[in-house]
């Protein structure tokens, strides 16, 4: 796949600026009529089981049994909710119909190891953006070394969302993220209120002190708007705590030239956890992961890794 023509059709809008988040919308055309689920898709109709790979479990690891005579897609960053403990998604992934594969992940709740419920849940919440630009950052060197293992660097992870709860003021018995986010719920959803979805809008940039934080990018509009409310609180739990924090908008042709940079630089390539091929790159302290199945984009992110995005 040339991400440089899957890119080329992408529009950057005008910016929405709100407490210390500056959202910039990517707006492309939809190809043609969408033929998998998404994760939550899946969940809703019941033809989707998760569960630990084994009665013992593996942090690292689950096993997803696509029931569905429908192929599933998945988002890196994704929460899933029950088991021995609370997970998120390393890679985005594609998976056929009626197939069942390992996938890789990342714990998000340290201070549980015994079941909740036999199989996992879908969330609201996806992964916050410094905790995950860090575990993207793992997962790519791990892959790069082996060209197979996507083993995040999980000390760095709990930490993380540890710091996190300590910044939120979150009285969590396990160390969970659900319970972190729970803690300011109110005030990330003001943010909803604020940002809202455009039509054709299939990603968007966020900058936060005026750098660019992040960028999403999905093939279709249907897709990205299933993920919007959960990637517009991922990328504000980095300012909400902030009382004083300055909105500073990056300029918009800077973030034209960024994604023209982004699309031509080099990629490293391997198969994908269950169909397509997985992309990474790095870009200075910017690491990229995409997921092509068949030639199509079906999603990009690219993270400032920083540890904490404020300063």
């Amino acid at each position: 796949m040339n991400l440089e023509q899957a890119m080329a059709g992408i529009k950057v809008g005008e910016p929405m600026v709100y407490g210390g988040l500056a959202v910039f919308p990517l707006m492309g055309e939809t190809h043609g009529k969408r033929d998998y689920l998404t994760l939550n898709e899946a969940f809703d109709r019941s033809g989707i089981e998760i569960s630990e790979v084994s009665e013992g479990g593996s942090v690292a690891e689950l096993r997803l049994k696509n029931k569905l005579d429908q192929d599933v897609f998945a988002a890196d960053g994704e929460t899933l909710l029950g088991a021995k403990q609370n997970r998120v998604l390393n890679s985005s992934i594609y998976v056929k119909a009626n197939t069942e594969i390992v996938i890789p992940v990342s714990c998000v709740e340290r201070g549980r190891w015994s079941y909740q419920q036999r199989n996992f849940r879908s969330s609201e919440y996806s992964e916050f953006l410094s905790s995950r630009a860090a575990k993207m950052s793992s997962v790519a060197s791990s892959l790069k070394m082996t060209g197979t293992d996507r083993r995040s660097d999980q000390g760095a992870v709990w930490e993380a969302v540890s710091e996190r709860c300590a910044d939120f003021g979150a009285h969590s018995l396990t160390d969970s993220l659900h319970d972190v986010y729970d803690a300011r719920r109110e005030s990330l959803d003001r943010y909803l209120k604020e940002f809202r979805p455009q039509p054709d809008q299939v990603g968007l940039a966020c900058a936060i002190d005026g750098n660019t934080a992040g960028i999403e990018l999905f093939e279709d509009p249907g897709v990205f708007h299933q993920f919007f409310d959960k990637l517009v609180r991922a990328y504000a739990a980095e300012v909400v705590f902030e009382s004083k924090i300055a909105t500073m908008v990056p300029d918009k042709n800077a973030l034209k030239d960024l994604l023209h940079r982004i699309a031509e630089s080099q990629w490293d390539e391997y198969p994908a956890v269950g169909r397509g091929k997985e992309l990474r790159t790095k870009m200075g302290r910017l690491n990229g992961s995409a997921l092509d199945v068949d030639g199509r984009l079906l999603h990009m992110a690219v993270l400032r890794d920083q540890g904490r995005t404020r300063h």
